[in-house]
């Protein structure tokens, strides 16, 4: 089950050094803060991509953080669910929309739709049109 987790996670890792590196280059025109904390967290992916890769690789045998016994959860479970976090911050902070946004994106959405008209139309006396 480790091994499954960590190879999980050296993927992961991987994934989310790109993507931040990507939202860098993506979004290099916006405040440099914002860029800077996606080159940021992408390092210390890069850095925990490396340390799962030298684990994986057996380089490393063990980790060496150690646990109180008898918790339900392992390092590499602690590792993984702290990589992803770290990873997905950025954007996840840069990015947010509050719950007052999607209602009015919603109710924008909503009259949106009511002004186009895009229901569900029935045609009486025309037979050709569902034939096509």
């Amino acid at each position: 089950m480790t091994n499954i987790l960590i190879s999980v996670s050296l993927w992961v890792t991987g994934f989310l050094c790109l993507l931040n590196a990507a939202f860098a280059f993506i979004f290099r025109k916006r405040h440099t803060n914002e860029v800077l904390s996606y080159l940021a967290i992408g390092l210390v992916e890069l850095v925990i991509f490396g340390f799962v890769l030298v684990l994986r690789l057996r380089i490393l045998r063990t980790v060496p953080f150690p646990l109180p016994p008898g918790l339900k959860f392992n390092r590499a479970e602690i590792g993984a669910a702290l990589a992803i976090g770290i990873g997905l911050f950025p954007a996840a902070y840069w990015h947010r929309t509050s719950l007052s946004q999607w209602r009015e994106r919603m109710a924008r959405d909503a009259k949106a739709l009511k002004e186009q008209d895009s229901g569900v139309h029935m045609h009486s006396n025309a037979p050709g049109e569902w034939m096509n």
